[in-house]
């Protein structure tokens, strides 16, 4: 990962463009205060920061990830009501609403004489119509983290699906926005989105040809799709277009990825062809993309939109990202998805994407570059990978502010004038210079890392920490980095 450079650095720039280089002298182990705030020095991404206040790194045991679901689920419902966490009581509501979907089919009894049933029947029920939104709001209360059985998610005589999901043949680039199916209303919206999301394990495919098919309907914005006419109905009148949108996007997001980590999910029947352009990695991850931009787009109050967005970056074989740029990308989007499920008081996100943050760090994410200058003294730069000279507006730079730490004023200028150098000669900003090293910032690695684990702790009261384990990759990375087992992997990948 990264390229070598070994051209010389004998460059020479003169007082006016130095000049333009604005220089931030703070002596290298020093720098700006973070107040008690366990997110503070998120927010100060782009300064150096204080690390005199060190905390210990918290290591708690490892979840138990052979817990059995329905154990774990009893004893999520076993809490007492003033033990119960924010996270905790989404958990419970969504659990009830299965029980509310179970309740329901059971009263229905064998109403429907098929499995599939004309969608036209289902809408004038209105006790399916409440079941289709259950289905859809617990799923989405829980983020798919939910205990079911699995004859409810297929269809049956006691809850049919809509017959014409069959006749979504095709799974079509996200993008054709092609739709197969006429005069698709909110109604049927509704009810198709809730066998898109029926259809789990291990009919992905079906459900994402449904995803897509809807999301065509939704971006041609057809008359007949028209969102507000939910507020007619008892069942649906809290749901609106935003909302509906964004669980569409969470589906999308689920299937397409099962389907991008596992080919054999890919062709479900004799007749679907291996190339197909919707089902190759690259088309799959862009899916991906668009579907977790529409979740910021339409809930820009949860994590995660920023949490999938995070995940597309660190796919580099497809996304066609160089490395150390997806690094920085994706640390800033798991700090932001920290703050987020800090406001949301999520623990799943804040444990998530706080061990993703630390990783991120490790692997170079806030791109603290350090060398020794001319007169022999080493020095720090905060680089912007978004920085151009352009954008500075060229040899007239006045102002520019990058973030240098050294021990002397004299060491801070000569720093200054090879960064303004850089910029000015137009250097890949991912590119090391010989003597150049990636330094990782281990006390902020600690505090994310912290933050992380007690938010991990809390969703251990009941046995609910093996998703923060088993939905990350950095768990290993960033403890290993905290208790030595490993250094900075920056190093090992842009040298």
């Amino acid at each position: 990962m990264g390229r070598k450079n070994k051209a010389k650095t004998n460059r020479r720039v003169g007082a006016a463009a130095a000049a333009a280089l604005e220089v931030t002298h703070n002596p290298v182990v020093s720098g700006n205060a973070v107040d008690g705030d366990d997110l503070a020095f998120l927010k100060q991404r782009r300064q150096f920061v204080d690390g005199s206040s060190c905390e210990t790194p918290l290591y708690p045991r490892k979840p138990n990830m052979s817990l059995d679901p329905l154990a774990m689920q009893q004893t999520l419902l076993a809490l007492p009501p003033k033990k119960r966490s924010a996270t905790a009581e989404r958990l419970i509501q969504a659990n009830k609403m299965m029980m509310d979907i179970d309740k329901l089919q059971e009263e229905r009894g064998e109403h429907y004489d098929d499995r599939h049933v004309d969608i036209n029947i289902l809408k004038s029920d209105p006790s399916y119509i409440q079941e289709c939104v259950l289905w859809i709001k617990a799923f989405v209360s829980s983020d798919f983290r939910l205990v079911y059985n699995s004859t409810s998610t297929s269809g049956s005589k006691y809850s049919p699906l809509p017959s014409c999901w069959s006749h979504i043949t095709k799974l079509r680039p996200l993008t054709d926005n092609e739709p197969q199916l006429m005069r698709v209303d909110a109604m049927s919206f509704v009810i198709l989105l809730a066998a898109a999301m029926r259809l789990g394990v291990p009919q992905e495919r079906f459900s994402l040809q449904i995803v897509h098919e809807l999301h065509a309907h939704a971006e041609m914005k057809y008359d007949c799709l028209d969102f507000d006419d939910l507020k007619s109905h008892e069942e649906t009148r809290d749901l609106d277009e935003s909302y509906l949108r964004f669980a569409l996007a969470w589906v999308g997001i689920k299937r397409a990825r099962a389907m991008y980590r596992n080919e054999e999910k890919r062709t479900m029947l004799p007749f679907h062809r291996k190339d197909e352009v919707a089902t190759q990695s690259k088309s799959l991850l862009q899916s991906i993309k668009i579907f977790a931009k529409e979740q910021c787009q339409y809930n820009p109050d949860s994590p995660v939109g920023l949490w999938n967005l995070g995940w597309f970056t660190t796919q580099v074989k497809h996304n066609e990202k160089q490395p150390w740029a997806a690094a920085v990308e994706f640390y800033n989007l798991m700090a932001d998805c920290c703050m987020l499920a800090d406001k949301a008081d999520d623990d799943f996100y804040r444990a998530e994407a706080g061990v993703e943050a630390a990783m991120g760090l490790v692997l170079g994410g806030k791109p603290i570059v350090g060398y020794s200058v001319k007169s022999g003294a080493k020095v720090q730069v905060l680089r912007d990978f978004d920085l151009t000279w352009e954008a500075c507006g060229g040899s007239d730079a006045d102002g520019l502010n990058m973030p240098i730490g050294a021990p002397t004023p004299v060491a801070a200028r000569e720093a200054g004038v090879k960064e303004t150098n850089r910029l000015r000669e137009k250097v890949e900003p991912t590119l090391l210079e010989p003597g150049e090293t990636v330094i990782v910032p281990h006390w902020e690695v600690s505090r994310v890392w912290n933050f992380a684990m007690k938010a991990f702790m809390r969703l251990e009261v009941f046995d609910h920490g093996q998703y923060v384990y088993g939905e990350t990759i950095g768990w290993e990375i960033g403890e290993g980095f905290l208790k030595g087992k490993c250094g900075p992997l920056a190093a090992n990948r842009y040298n």
